[in-house]
């Protein structure tokens, strides 16, 4: 081989080398209603190190429920094989397989597995499953009807005088006042007799008083001393 001769890339080297994802990746219409898994095994995956440049090797594992759209299957091993040339960690290549998938095909469920091979006694799977994302956007989305439902019942609760009756703005003849000044016979606002001036504002309980004063009591068989008076006479 002469030095000056330029060495024509392979075609599969070329076709890695100048693969695009956003023009490449190849889908199709999904035509059946029903929901059906695919699987699809990819045992060819690899990489490079971002730190050393020593390669990765991975088996990969697709599996998904379409919705309208399904990938065509040389479109994503050419997919998979453009990570051959490319500096890149094994959790950074799985999540942008998961990525550009759920953004092409949209489907129902997905996961995505890489199984790396052991590489420095170290071995590593990164997996990545659409079940976490919909289970956590539920757990969000069921805090705000919780927080309904409390002010719900509480409203009940005000409403059966759990914690106290509502105060009305209008009476039943549509005057403007405030609910305590109707009795439990249904007496309106302002039934209330105005207090005289005079009337003092103290509104304690007094015990009832008595002519005589007051008297201690007396209990049968209680002694008691006698006290006797001395006259003038005796003294």
């Amino acid at each position: 081989m002469q030095e000056n001769e330029v060495v024509e890339p392979k075609y599969g080297e070329k076709i890695i080398s100048e693969f695009d994802v956003e023009k490449d990746l190849e889908i199709w219409e999904n035509k059946h209603e029903r929901d059906y898994k695919i699987k699809i095994t990819l045992p060819e995956f690899c990489c490079l190190c971002p730190r050393s440049g020593y390669p990765d090797f991975a088996t990969i594992y697709l599996e998904y429920v379409p919705a309208k759209f399904v990938v065509e299957l040389k479109a994503i091993k050419l997919y998979i094989n453009s990570f051959m040339t490319r500096n890149i960690s094994h959790e950074d290549s799985i999540n942008e397989i998961y990525g550009v998938l759920e953004r092409k095909l949209a489907p129902k469920w997905m996961k995505i597995t890489g199984d790396f091979n052991p590489r420095g006694n170290v071995h590593t799977i990164i997996e990545i499953c659409s079940d976490e994302i919909i289970k956590k956007t539920q757990e969000q989305s069921f805090e705000a009807p919780k927080f309904e439902k409390f002010t719900r019942d509480s409203d009940r609760s005000f409403d059966r005088g759990g914690y106290g009756a509502r105060e009305s703005k209008f009476s039943k003849d549509g005057s403007r006042g405030k609910s305590f000044g109707a009795d439990k016979k249904g007496a309106k606002t302002g039934d209330r007799k105005p207090r005289a001036s005079k009337d003092k504002f103290d509104d304690k309980p007094r015990r009832a008083g008595s002519k005589e004063g007051f008297k201690k009591p007396e209990f049968a068989g209680e002694k008691r001393a006698r006290v006797v008076k001395k006259s003038s006479e005796d003294k």
